[in-house]
């Protein structure tokens, strides 16, 4: 009884081994294309988003980070989490225009890159505009040092009916000296409302005024527009045409611009987060140091 047991019991593994072993065939037979046309896939695929990405753009579209900061200081005690995400640290925002230089990226004006979406010249290779929203005392204080010493150049989108009020927002001689450091004063509206949801004499007042309103402090023609909040629509876009504006800023929505959206440009929220920033500027030459670059090094103006 116990050989027949035995003898069984051995049938029985001889047998689970030959099954095993034929599994072990099958799914080698099935795996082993599977993994090829996987491993041919991945070249396939990253290269037919490459080609979506490039084919969703229009012809005459530019690649052009336009970077959009707001308050520029150490974090402090008392910040909302909305604060805080809108506020990069001074030392974080000199790493940020440091990784710019020493991976020679060219500054350029904002009204440079409308001129090129327009025809009217073109940019040179790893081009990048920087603008600063609401006229934040910070942004004076703390970030036209930085721009002055890498020879950059930045938009600065004021509300006009904020300047000089309370200890947050610029002066006039606090604009006057980011105006003679050659940055550009740019219009945000008189008092920062959502555009969308005012009246067409509301909707004048604010666009058109705030143009009115820097002619007659600093002698600007202003030409550009950021909407508050970002908030715009076919009214209010048509509104700022009608104003004298040659382009209005978005917020945000990529790097990619044409000609025909000028009044909605795409922009870049910048952040704390360098891993964030150096992704939407592009991969780095080098890698960047702390030191100051020289003049030579860090694009226009």
């Amino acid at each position: 009884m116990k050989q027949t047991v035995k003898r069984y019991c051995t049938r029985c593994i001889a047998r689970l081994k030959q099954a095993n072993l034929r599994i072990d065939r099958r799914a080698k037979l099935t795996l082993i294309p599977v993994l090829v046309v996987v491993l041919l896939s991945v070249p396939l695929w990253s290269a037919a988003v490459r080609w979506r990405a490039g084919a969703a753009a229009p012809s005459d579209s530019l690649r052009v980070p336009i970077l959009v900061y707001h308050n520029i200081e150490p974090p402090h005690v008392g910040q909302s989490a909305g604060q805080r995400l809108l506020t990069v640290d001074t030392a974080v925002f000199r790493r940020q225009m440091s990784y710019l230089a020493t991976n020679r990226y060219v500054v350029v004006p904002l009204e440079a890159l409308v001129e090129a979406l327009e025809g009217h010249g073109s940019l040179p290779p790893r081009a990048v505009v920087i603008t600063f929203d609401d006229g934040w005392l910070t942004q004076s204080q703390n970030a036209l040092p930085i721009l002055q010493q890498m020879h950059f150049t930045a938009t600065f989108f004021v509300i006009t009916k904020q300047i000089g009020v309370g200890t947050k927002y610029m002066g006039p001689a606090d604009l006057a000296a980011v105006q003679r450091a050659g940055m550009t004063i740019a219009a945000h509206s008189r008092t920062h409302p959502n555009l969308t949801k005012l009246t067409d004499a509301q909707l004048r007042d604010e666009v058109t005024g705030s143009r009115e309103d820097l002619r007659k402090m600093f002698g600007v023609d202003a030409v550009l527009f950021a909407y508050p909040y970002g908030a715009w629509n076919g009214r209010v876009a048509a509104a700022v045409q009608e104003a004298g504006y040659h382009a209005a800023r978005a917020y945000p929505g990529g790097t990619w611009n044409d000609a025909a959206h000028r009044f909605t440009l795409r922009s870049v929220v910048a952040t704390d987060d360098m891993t964030a920033f150096e992704r939407e500027v592009g991969g780095p030459v080098i890698v960047a140091r702390a030191a100051v670059p020289p003049a030579a090094a860090s694009g226009q103006r």
